[in-house]
């Protein structure tokens, strides 16, 4: 497997679809051994799907071929394991997490405190801290309504020298087009399905008065924050960022769903997005 130098989260889809192509074909002949080379620079979206599928099917990627900076980093995330509880100390990051889908849990609330922290210098920390818990609020509820699984998992990374934040949540859960099954919108393909989620095409059979999941999100990050977003489930994927979607096919199977938002933090008028 390689992550290459490619900075930006649209440039890290082809080596993730790569990659996790990889990982499949290793659960498929056997091999528990997969070896990580040739990496520059690490971005939530490049490692965290990698860590999750490293997990669920009991796969050991090797760092033996990578830098020193490199492989400090991966142990300071907690790859590929991750953890449940956070450090003290606030970070820039949130390392690799896994937590239940309970949306007032405390370790959520500590990682929404921990990255606010870092930004503390920016006259934007009052919107984005609306935008932020509008984030996780509305991700977790997906999770928890959904997915029909008890953890899901998270990474995140601050950019100071650029100010940007990277955001990724994903779950192992039943994806989106099943979450659609014997609803008004069944699909019978994951495009479809993702797509029903960007047009806020609810799948709940009873929905609540609370906000609208991912076109909240999509509008809020994408068009407010001018944000890239990417969406995987199944064997598809869409990447949005403002007048331009993409679908491109997985070579593989991504049981459940992800979420990866890449955004400059700047004053954007919460309401007028949500």
């Amino acid at each position: 497997m390689r992550i290459r130098e490619s900075y930006g989260i649209f440039n890290r889809i082809e080596e993730l679809i790569d990659n996790l192509e990889e990982l499949e074909n290793a659960v498929l002949s056997g091999d528990k051994y997969v070896e990580l080379q040739e990496v520059n620079f690490i971005t939530p979206l490049s490692i965290l799907p990698l860590a999750i599928y490293s997990c669920q099917n009991n796969i050991f990627i090797n760092c033996t071929e990578i830098s020193y900076s490199i492989n400090n980093y991966l142990e300071t995330i907690c790859f590929p394991q991750g953890l449940t509880e956070l450090p003290t100390q606030q970070k820039r990051y949130l390392p690799i997490t896994r937590l239940p889908p309970v949306e007032e849990n405390a370790v959520l609330g500590r990682y929404e405190d921990s990255i606010l922290s870092q930004t503390a210098e920016c006259d934007c920390i009052t919107s984005f801290r609306n935008s932020l818990k509008h984030l996780t609020s509305e991700l977790v509820n997906n999770v928890n309504e959904h997915a029909k699984i008890d953890h899901y998992w998270l990474l995140a990374q601050y950019y100071k020298n650029n100010n940007t934040c990277e955001i990724v949540l994903a779950d192992c859960g039943i994806g989106y087009r099943e979450s659609y099954v014997n609803t008004e919108f069944e699909v019978d393909n994951d495009t479809d399905a993702i797509i029903n989620a960007l047009e806020g095409k609810s799948s709940k059979k009873k929905p609540k008065e609370r906000g609208y999941g991912i076109p909240t999100i999509e509008n809020l990050f994408v068009n407010g924050y001018g944000g890239k977003l990417v969406i995987i489930s199944g064997n598809s994927g869409i990447y949005y960022k403002k007048d331009e979607r993409t679908k491109f096919d997985l070579k593989s199977y991504w049981q459940g769903s992800l979420v990866g938002i890449n955004f400059n933090l700047k004053t954007v008028d919460f309401y007028r997005y949500i």
